[in-house]
């Protein structure tokens, strides 16, 4: 099965039998960075996957270089070369990170780690368990959700995730709180930008977060 290779992107296209071959194997078409963004992948220092999307997305990534692998228009797939700190840029682009109306400050909103896929299915939280100021606060949110991603990486001593909420009133981030239960945060695009910038650090890739 046939690749073919855009110098100028530093990208390969084709099948996705075709790519996963190119993965497992040891040859290294193209231009520099795709070289380098290929030995990367095939002995990867951390591992990133981003779900949440209508496919998800998996990159990997050394100190020198990284590439993305994600479905492209045609049914194909696509092998995308960067350097570790581009590969930050592909994510942020890949997850439809903008812009959003600043939501409106408040504590942290806890709901049990087991309701939250009813929660964002729903777009409601009416049986969240929470006070009445809380449901609604998260119910206008919930109302004009536009996306619900998370980006995983992994590296050799763990891993880390920033996951958001994302809505035409703004961003909430999703992070882990004791007794089994969620934190949703009201945030900006700046700061869940500062997120994904540190999600290297945490697992060894770059200088520590």
């Amino acid at each position: 099965m046939s690749v073919v290779v855009d110098p100028g992107r530093a990208e390969v296209r084709g099948p996705a039998q075709a790519i996963r071959a190119l993965l497992d194997g040891t040859e290294e078409p193209g231009p520099p960075l795709l070289a380098a963004g290929l030995r990367a992948a095939r002995s990867p220092l951390v591992r990133f996957r981003v779900t949440g999307l209508p496919q998800a997305l998996e990159a990997l990534a050394d100190a020198h270089a990284a590439v993305l692998v994600l479905p492209v228009e045609d049914g194909g797939t696509a092998l995308r070369a960067c350097t570790p700190s581009g590969l930050l840029g592909l994510l942020v682009r890949a997850v439809g990170l903008c812009p959003r109306p600043r939501a409106r400050p408040a504590e942290p909103i806890l709901v049990a780690a087991d309701a939250m896929a009813a929660l964002v299915n729903e777009r409601s939280a009416a049986h969240a368990g929470l006070d009445e100021a809380q449901e609604t606060l998260l119910g206008e949110h919930l109302d004009a959700l536009v996306a619900h991603w998370r980006i995983e990486v992994h590296g050799p001593d763990g891993g880390w995730y920033v996951e958001v909420l994302d809505g035409e009133r703004g961003l909430w981030t999703v992070e882990d709180a004791p007794d089994r239960r969620l934190a949703l945060t009201p945030s900006g695009a700046t700061a869940v930008l500062d997120e994904i910038a540190a999600l290297p650090g945490h697992v060894g890739l770059g200088p520590p977060a």
